[in-house]
């Protein structure tokens, strides 16, 4: 028996057991035990749903800025239709109507255009093909880089996103 003692405790210890365990017996009892079972499948598991949701957020990601884009090449149109043909002032409106680093790329085109069918073209002389005179287009592009959070193999991901809005001016 072994004794400690100080001025105020006896803590009274028994000599340490040493048994004769093989081991087979020792083996079983920890494969008969389940207890970290999940944490271990939770282990193999992580890292596939982190990828997963870093995935789903470069998705989400590049929706959201396909989105900004649009709306960037749409504010230049609208800006055309209510103030006229001016480039530079169509080209600032495409960049200053998102906090999406957007250029407006190609710049902005004033074209004269019939519609036939349904379908704008592009005409050279002063009448349309199926008569009457053309009228003033105008083409605004946008475009914005894309940087995903990974750069995925399986997946082809653009590297940048475009838009593209004509509206018929005065």
């Amino acid at each position: 028996m072994i004794v400690f003692s100080s001025p105020r405790t006896v803590i009274d210890m028994p000599p340490p057991v040493i048994s004769k365990i093989s081991v087979t017996k020792v083996a079983a009892r920890l494969l008969a035990h389940r207890g970290g079972a999940s944490g271990v499948e939770f282990a193999l598991l992580l890292p596939a749903l982190i990828v997963l949701m870093i995935g789903a957020v470069d998705v989400g990601t590049l929706t959201f800025q396909e989105m900004e884009v649009t709306a960037a090449a749409h504010a230049g149109a609208q800006y055309a239709l209510r103030y006229g043909w001016n480039q530079t002032a169509i080209q600032t409106a495409v960049t200053g109507a998102t906090p999406l680093t957007v250029t407006a790329t190609p710049a902005p085109q004033l074209l004269k255009a019939c519609v036939t069918g349904g379908v704008v073209t592009t005409v050279s002389g002063s009448t349309c093909s199926g008569g009457g005179s053309p009228g003033n287009y105008v083409q605004v592009n946008a475009q914005a880089a894309v940087s995903p959070l990974i750069v995925w193999s399986a997946i082809a991901m653009p590297s940048s996103l475009s838009a593209q809005a004509m509206v018929r001016i005065q």
